[in-house]
């Protein structure tokens, strides 16, 4: 029997399901797996120029960064294979300096338990015929409510360096968990992700190549955006099979802490709408007009 359908058979749904490249429905990350990235501003350094100090960018806008517990590896190129990805709401509050989130699923259609104890953030469900004709307030909560794709796999990064622009040792096959929401970043790698569909392929057959490209807005403001091309096939081995279900104990885990956060902050409202009805009710002064 084959890895993948060892995998598939074990529990109880097909390797595309399983990834999250299928559109069939499924059910944050601990500092024990490293978080992919990407910088958005230049770190800034000095180097030596015939004796004098000149001060430039040592790591540009674009590139890579690995961060594993405090520690931080950067580089201009990755490799990655792709074992699993996710839909997931995203939102920054900058209040409460928290990133609310919606439980992670293979698709976006329907209601998501979320970490405030709602759905979807409070976005509204389904298709939208006509934006305009919304109300401000949930014009705002659309627009401030993202989309995000998250990616689950292992990444070699191809210059790895310091904050000083300084080479590091090598990193190899490392797992990674990456969040994804820049549309120009999503529609490059959804092209590679199509092309292997295409191939009979899923994602975990062939590394892809990442690079991070400068980009951005009117005002001015730089970005980094991800461009993504097809890499090498790969063979599978046993031990995909254990990173896989790692990933997807993960999942099931960062879902268990957003549904935490759900049931506890929707019984608070609970409880405190449900008090307001008791104070109303025991309010002996108020009065109702016959």
């Amino acid at each position: 029997m084959s890895n993948e359908l060892a995998i598939a058979n074990e529990r109880g749904q097909s390797m595309a399901e399983l990834m999250g490249v299928s559109s069939a429905p499924s059910t944050e990350y601990t500092p024990s797996i490293s978080r992919l990235g990407m910088l958005h501003q230049p770190i800034m350094g000095e180097v030596d120029l015939n004796g004098k100090m000149i001060k430039t960018e040592v790591v540009p806008v674009g590139a890579f960064t690995l961060k594993t517990g405090d520690d931080i590896v950067y580089s201009v190129g990755a490799t990655v294979r792709v074992f699993a990805q996710r839909n997931q709401w995203q939102r920054w509050n900058s209040d409460t300096e928290e990133m609310e989130k919606s439980v992670m699923s293979n698709t976006l259609n329907g209601d998501l338990k979320d970490s405030i104890g709602g759905f979807n953030l409070g976005r509204p469900t389904g298709y939208i015929e006509d934006f305009n004709a919304l109300d401000d307030a949930v014009k705002q909560v659309i627009r401030s409510v993202k989309r995000v794709v998250v990616y689950y796999g292992t990444v070699s990064l191809d210059s790895p360096m310091n904050e000083k622009g300084e080479p590091v040792t090598a990193v190899e096959s490392v797992p990674f968990v990456l969040d994804v929401k820049n549309r120009d970043s999503l529609k490059s790698i959804n092209g590679v992700m199509s092309s292997l569909k295409k191939k009979n392929m899923l994602p975990i057959m062939s590394t892809i190549k990442l690079e991070g490209v400068e980009d951005s807005i009117p005002t001015g403001a730089k970005f980094g955006k991800i461009s993504a091309s097809l890499g090498d096939a790969v063979e599978l081995i046993s031990s995909d099979n254990d990173m896989l279900k790692d990933f997807l104990e993960l999942i099931e885990y960062s879902n268990g802490k957003i549904l935490d956060l759900h049931h506890e902050r929707a019984k608070g409202h609970k409880d405190e709408d449900e008090s307001l009805v008791q104070e109303i009710l025991n309010n002996d002064f108020v009065e109702v007009d016959e």
